[in-house]
């Protein structure tokens, strides 16, 4: 399988030069679901880590304990008003 093209273009937009590590970082987040992951918690992961490596390596660890935390820190306002929908590409939310 391959990782969607706005997804492969987010991370290069975000991640600059630390692209390759935050792919690989993805890549494996998706071996280790046996791509089962959807496109959606991937794209919820890559907006919540804001292009920072880091945050991305720690949004993944929290999305292995707690998925539902994360994706609703990526699409709601805190409270139950959803502002985004990741179901969505990147390039649909405006985010591209």
């Amino acid at each position: 399988m391959e990782i969607a093209i706005d997804i492969q273009h987010k991370l290069t937009l975000d991640f600059g030069s630390e692209m390759p590590f935050a792919k690989d970082e993805v890549e494996a987040l998706y071996a280790a679901t046996n791509w089962r992951i959807s496109d959606k918690m991937i794209r919820s992961i890559i907006y919540l880590a804001k292009g920072d490596i880091t945050s991305l390596k720690n949004t993944i660890q929290r999305t292995r304990q707690d998925y539902k935390d994360v994706l609703w820190q990526a699409e709601y306002d805190r409270g139950d008003e959803q502002l985004r929908d990741f179901n969505k590409t990147f390039d649909e939310l405006g985010l591209l």
